[in-house]
């Protein structure tokens, strides 16, 4: 039969004792008996010299690492500091400088092109020319205008269509 310890009544507390454990506990109360103290008393003295001894190989454990592991524990570790590459400054449109190249190869012509001598106005003389009220079939336009020598002829009619200078009606060019 378990023995069972029955604190004072402000503890309000039960503890059952195990059978194997019980001689070591009768041995405890008898000890609390001899030392005059209650078994909380003499508990929490045995507790706090425990850890004075434990404190005491506590301390020569530490002793002994810092002779084996002091200097490399003692470093403090460095603080490595990474640095990121600046970006260069984005240059404003304004501060950015113009290079002009000139080609060398080809020779300059000393006579200006004038407006009377490009393919649009030619164009638009040969429609004039062709134009007799009817309007001029585009087929028509186009091949004379090849055989005049006027780059680009089709597109040429086409930019001017666009821009109101000629017209097509009933599938003919007219001059506006």
């Amino acid at each position: 039969m378990p023995c069972i310890f029955v604190a004072p009544k402000r503890l309000n507390f039960r503890m059952s004792i195990p059978d194997d454990f019980r001689k070591d506990w009768e041995l405890f109360n008898s000890r609390t008996k001899i030392e005059g103290m209650t078994p909380a008393e003499l508990l929490r003295d045995l507790i706090e010299e425990y850890l004075e001894e434990f404190q005491e190989e506590a301390a020569k454990a530490e002793a002994e690492l810092d002779a084996v592991a002091g200097p490399l524990r003692d470093k403090a570790p460095r603080k490595v500091t990474i640095k990121k590459k600046e970006k260069p400054k984005k240059k404003s449109f304004l501060a950015r400088r113009a290079t002009i190249t000139r080609k060398k190869d080809e020779p300059e012509e000393e006579d200006p092109i004038s407006i009377r001598e490009t393919p649009k106005f030619r164009l638009l003389e040969l429609v004039r020319s062709l134009d007799l009220g009817e309007g001029i079939d585009p087929d028509t336009l186009i091949s004379e205008a090849e055989n005049e020598g006027i780059a680009n002829p089709r597109l040429q009619m086409n930019k001017m269509v666009r821009r109101g200078i000629l017209y097509v009606h009933l599938g003919r060019v007219h001059v506006t």
